[in-house]
């Protein structure tokens, strides 16, 4: 990447999601893969509103850091109640799921892992960060 105010080229670090679940929908908590074709799809795909927690960490290394996040679309919004990060979508499909996280994840590589986890927590709760809060 070129930082364009500068000139200067940047090596950014690549991120890796892993080890997604959905623990608070009713009944079972599901595991997401981002390789599967195809996932859980919910009955009303404009009244969804549910948490997820998953990995990130550098591709490069063996370790990762817990994040959360609440998935919503415009009729779900009322399932947020106080929860502060949200991922918004017009309408929820697996697909669609996979395809927003991996974009919001991918917009937080940085040139460090520091600087990507200052990106991460601007768009996700870090699991540090509900101990504090």
């Amino acid at each position: 990447m070129v930082d364009t105010a500068h000139g200067i080229a940047r090596r950014m670090i690549k991120l890796q999601i892993s080890n997604i679940v959905a623990p608070d929908l009713p009944g079972d908590t599901w595991a997401i893969e981002l390789d599967a074709a195809d996932g859980h799809e919910s009955l009303d795909s404009d009244g969804v509103g549910f948490e997820i927690q998953f990995d990130v960490g550098p591709a490069d290394r063996d370790w990762a850091e817990h994040f959360f996040v609440h998935v919503i679309t415009p009729d779900g919004r009322s399932a947020l109640g106080q929860k502060r990060k949200f991922v918004a979508l017009h309408e929820y499909s697996f697909s669609n799921l996979k395809q927003s996280l991996q974009t919001a994840v991918s917009a937080c590589e940085k040139e460090d892992w520091e600087h990507s986890l200052v990106a991460l927590r601007r768009r996700f709760l870090w699991e540090w960060d509900m101990l504090n809060g």
